[in-house]
């Protein structure tokens, strides 16, 4: 090979090299260190506004925190155990939206405005079965619905209340949601102060460390 095709070649892969390495992930493994993360506000994972009062805050949650979730119960685990997880969780794409009182208030969101127990009752109703309808997410111009809103801590003493959303969603197919900046709407009808959009950003969802455990 003739010196300056060496050089071409030598050089060529180095740029590869240096390619592979700067879009390898970040790694964690402590969980207390993961979670910060995942809760900086500044990584892009957060979002969070106040209107009338109410605080309304959306979260971004990996499939590292969910399949996390899922084993710790069980101690130790296997790697097919694990494996099976993560597998079922690479096929859908999750939010938390937390809807509560904003600061220096102190309502309860399933009480306030109620007069009578039929109301109450009434309330909680919506918030179990009607919470699908309010939210959707838009990606490049296209509104997806999602597959599944449950409703966490219903019994809960807490004055706020938690919506897991799950969005269908390949990851690593071309039809990953997670390619594109995104748009998640909380359409407001329990308290009628509209609708609010949270935007999430690709690059700051593709920067997510890995988390080793």
């Amino acid at each position: 090979m003739p010196v300056k095709n060496k050089y071409i070649c030598t050089a060529f892969l180095w740029c590869v090299l240096l390619t592979q390495v700067s879009c390898k992930k970040t790694e964690i493994s402590e969980p207390k260190d993961y979670f910060g993360y995942l809760a900086n506000p500044g990584n892009g994972l957060v979002k969070e506004k106040t209107v009338a009062g109410l605080s309304l805050k959306a979260k971004y949650i990996p499939k590292d925190y969910l399949v996390y979730n899922a084993v710790k119960g069980f101690g130790t685990v296997n790697n097919t155990f694990k494996d099976s997880i993560e597998k079922t969780y690479s096929h859908s794409l999750t939010f938390m939206i937390t809807i509560g009182p904003g600061e220096n208030e102190t309502f309860d969101i399933t009480r306030v405005g109620v007069d009578s127990y039929e109301a109450f009752a009434k309330r909680m109703e919506e918030m179990s079965f009607n919470a699908q309808e309010w939210i959707s997410l838009v990606v490049k111009e296209k509104d997806y619905k999602p597959e599944i809103v449950r409703m966490e801590n219903i019994n809960a003493l807490e004055k706020s209340r938690n919506f897991i959303v799950v969005f269908s969603s390949a990851e690593g197919s071309e039809t990953d949601l997670r390619k594109s900046d995104m748009c998640l709407s909380y359409d407001d009808e329990l308290f009628n102060t509209g609708t609010s959009k949270f935007m999430f950003y690709s690059k700051d969802i593709q920067a997510v460390p890995k988390f080793i455990f």
